[in-house]
């Protein structure tokens, strides 16, 4: 029915939610050195960070290192369309990302990363129509535990391979207007999902230095699977509660993607380092998102449909020693939107971006410094055809992201 509230579609779109620096889903490039040089940032990765980008290149830390390395957005969207006007609001988020690692002998060495590869959180606030059409709230929270083992295979060749564990949680809030449907002044309701559940993937990586200048980098990590159980909520409910509040079991599915990524570096001269990368991403897994709750109530469907397309990532950087234990960092890098104009949603406010990236870094004895900046510059949306009508319109999106680093070897 094009008259449904979108609560299955946003249910999918928050469980999604993140959309604002990496395609679709992804969160923004995980660490500050990894922010610094988010184009660039397979083949000459050499921080402890490398767990999360190429685990290959663990194997080159001199000492074990610990780091904590949060990532602050601002993001803002704004909406006016066929249903009115609508924008984001509490725009500031926070991505902590915490790693240890070092070496266990000459050849092996171990560590594991705490990341948050997606989520972020949106909450709108609208006029006419937009409060019903699209969740004034939702939140994608998840952790990821990543033991990971890297060894050198050879003068030449480094390997790395590691497990992902992910918990996630998530939740959506959707105003349900029990005045239209009992065709009496009844106050709004709330809809209410909420669920967690836990992934497992794995990851691996080679380095190949074919000559002392060049670097060649290939990383992987797997498809994963999260179901997510927990419960549907709707207050003031007419139909089954007398107008107080009713709670039903929820279960549903998120398939996250399988990334795999190329990276070519090549030291121009004792100070200074260019690298390209690329990556693609498996975006096609989430063609559907399926609602399973007992709840049926007039104006919500249980099936989103998707269909999502595959993406690549383009990128460019490199850095710059410039003085002793100094080291600046600089890239550009391209995304592509895997959302299609027909399954857009609010909730995702996901287009295709350019970013700019600049970074500095300081290492004197035990202790390291890294600060990052990101310019996001977001292509508009202009939704012509929707599978729900009342999503057509104009979307503006804006993001700058900061990380700030700290590290200290043992």
């Amino acid at each position: 029915m094009a008259r449904r509230l979108a609560l299955p579609v946003a249910l999918a779109s928050a469980a999604l939610a993140p959309g604002l620096l990496a395609e679709g889903l992804r969160s923004p490039t995980l660490g500050s050195q990894g922010l610094g040089a988010s184009g660039a940032r397979f083949a000459f990765i050499d921080d402890v960070s490398s767990i999360a980008h190429n685990p290959a290149n663990l194997v080159e830390l001199k000492q074990w290192e610990v780091s904590a390395e949060p990532t602050f957005v601002h993001h803002e969207v704004s909406y006016t369309g066929a249903s009115g006007t609508g924008h984001t609001v509490d725009p500031w988020k926070i991505l902590p990302h915490v790693f240890v690692g070092g070496p266990l002998n000459d050849r092996v060495s171990a560590g594991i990363g705490m990341t948050v590869p997606y989520g972020l959180s949106v909450k709108w606030e609208g006029t006419g129509l937009f409060p019903y059409v699209t969740p004034h709230y939702v939140d994608l929270t998840t952790f990821n535990f990543n033991p990971t083992l890297s060894f050198r295979i050879s003068d030449t060749l480094q390997l790395g391979v590691g497990v992902d564990v992910m918990w996630s949680e998530l939740e959506l809030r959707q105003n349900y207007p029990w005045g239209l449907v009992t065709q009496s002044l009844a106050p709004d309701g709330e809809a209410r999902a909420k669920g967690s559940g836990v992934g497992y993937g794995g990851n691996a990586a080679l380095t190949w230095k074919p000559t002392e200048r060049q670097r060649l980098a290939v990383t992987f990590r797997s498809q994963m699977d999260v179901s997510y159980n927990g419960d549907f909520t709707m207050s003031n409910d007419l139909i089954y509660a007398g107008g107080k509040s009713s709670r039903y079991d929820l279960a549903t599915k998120i398939k996250y993607p399988t990334i795999v990524g190329v990276g070519y570096g090549f030291k121009l001269t004792d100070t200074v380092r260019v690298e390209a990368n690329a990556e693609w991403v498996q975006f096609s897994r989430f063609d559907q998102l399926q609602l399973n709750t007992t709840a049926a109530y007039p104006l919500l469907s249980t099936v989103a449909p998707q269909n999502w397309r595959d993406t690549f990532t383009l990128g460019i950087g490199g850095d710059w020693h410039f003085a002793e234990g100094w080291v600046a960092r600089l890239s550009y890098q391209h995304f592509q939107s895997p959302v299609p104009a027909y399954t857009f949603s609010p909730t995702i406010p996901d287009a295709a971006q350019n970013v700019a990236t600049v970074g500095i870094g300081y290492r004197k004895g035990r202790h390291r410094l890294d600060v990052a900046y990101a310019r996001v510059f977001y292509n508009d949306r202009n939704i012509a055809a929707n599978q729900d009508p009342r999503l057509t319109g104009h979307y503006e999106i804006a993001a700058h992201l900061i990380s700030a680093g700290y590290g200290l070897s043992f």
